[in-house]
């Protein structure tokens, strides 16, 4: 079953109470995040975790470590329900002019071979492949691309 939006979509930063939602989101991965590794990054200084809303509820979110001029996203997910309705696309190009705006110059992730979708959704982008690590993943094993988003820099 899929459901097309029928609210405004509102990017932000993660809140307590969304962690119930960022877990059921999370759920169908192949090695979902607990409440408590949500609860976690909802315990750094700068925001690293953000959401898509509908209605007030999360629907998508991302997960990042900024470092400096760099970001590795370590976890980015839409609810099953929304997938296929340009959410994806709509919270990564958020979250990456919300990090351009902070500073931030590249962007690197890694992702499945398998994963089709993300890599077109990464692609469409503008990463790029810069490293294979064979044999990565387990269950089902596959290699792990090593994908890299060069930014450009805030001026002014």
């Amino acid at each position: 079953m899929s459901v097309k939006p029928g609210g405004d979509l509102v990017f932000g930063p993660a809140h307590a109470d969304d962690v119930d939602a960022l877990v059921a989101i999370d759920a169908d991965s192949p090695r979902p995040w607990t409440a408590q590794a949500f609860s976690t990054e909802l315990e750094v200084e700068t925001p690293a975790l953000f959401v898509l809303r509908e209605s007030a509820q999360a629907v998508a979110f991302v997960v990042a470590r900024i470092h400096g001029p760099e970001m590795d996203i370590v976890n980015f997910a839409v609810a099953p329900v929304y997938r296929r309705h340009g959410l994806g696309r709509r919270l990564l190009r958020s979250f990456l002019d919300h990090a351009a705006a902070s500073g931030v110059e590249a962007a690197f992730l890694e992702v499945r071979e398998g994963n089709v979708e993300a890599r077109a959704l990464y692609g469409s982008a503008g990463f790029t492949e810069t490293q294979r690590r064979r044999g990565f993943y387990e269950g089902p094993q596959e290699d792990a691309l090593l994908l890299r988003l060069q930014m450009s820099p805030m001026i002014g």
